[in-house]
């Protein structure tokens, strides 16, 4: 291991320092020792090593460990742009925005349905949509307090319900505490308000299509209602 003469200097400072130290604690057990032998002489409170000049530390290479910070020294955090956090979950707004317009409590099982059929989701994409629905509720419950669930006991199925629906002791307020008893007696298939997908998927192609007239019937259908009204004049005459 070769050292230059900058690291030797930082060494030699260290082991020194270390020397002074232990000589002032083995002064101070000797003279706890000779007290305790009958001694009169007073015990030190340790003689204080002496301070040794700092040596700055050379430019880091790599493998050399980091200079740790001296006490009292204040890190000054760098002004600037606050890192950009990720971009928001749509699943919460989904969430939040279908509890507002059912104006219901409605269980995962609904909501993922309502996903399906208003994002317009393949079948083979059910499970990553139930998966997003059940981080975005849990965000919305534990983080931000906007939601809660509630449910019957004895029963597994929890629904979800706005924050602004339960009262201080936690539970369901009028007229939502009487909705959800009905709703947790009834299949899912029959409670109301279900989502229709977007209009331009709901054309299928056997639905007949009304092609508009084509341009060649229109010259056709202007001559037509000339010669209608070029005959009228000669109907009046014959009358008279």
């Amino acid at each position: 291991m070769q050292l230059n003469s900058n690291e030797l200097r930082q060494i030699r400072s260290f082991y020194e320092q270390e020397k002074f130290q232990l000589i002032a604690k083995l002064q101070h057990v000797e003279e706890v020792l000779a007290r305790l032998d009958g001694g009169r002489n007073e015990i030190s409170d340790g003689a204080a090593p002496p301070v040794l000049e700092e040596v700055p530390l050379a430019k880091l290479r790599p493998g050399r460990p980091k200079k740790q910070p001296t006490v009292g020294e204040v890190k000054v955090k760098k002004a600037g742009r606050p890192k950009k956090r990720g971009p928001k979950s749509v699943w919460g707004n989904f969430i939040l925005r279908r509890l507002r317009q059912c104006d219901r409590p409605l269980s995962y099982a609904e909501l993922v349905r309502d996903a399906m059929v208003m994002k317009n989701l393949p079948a083979s994409k059910e499970k990553n949509a139930k998966a997003s629905i059940l981080n975005a509720a849990f965000r919305l419950r534990t983080h931000l307090n906007k939601v809660d669930t509630v449910g019957l006991s004895g029963k597994k199925e929890k629904f979800l319900v706005l924050c602004s629906w339960l009262d201080a002791d936690g539970k369901l307020k009028a007229p939502y505490d009487a909705v959800f008893a009905n709703l947790a007696n009834t299949p899912m298939e029959d409670r109301g308000r279900k989502p229709r997908r977007p209009s331009g998927e709901t054309a299928t192609e056997t639905t007949p299509k009304v092609s508009p007239p084509s341009a060649a019937a229109k010259p056709a259908r202007k001559k037509a209602l000339a010669k209608k009204a070029a005959a009228k004049p000669e109907v009046e005459v014959e009358m008279a």
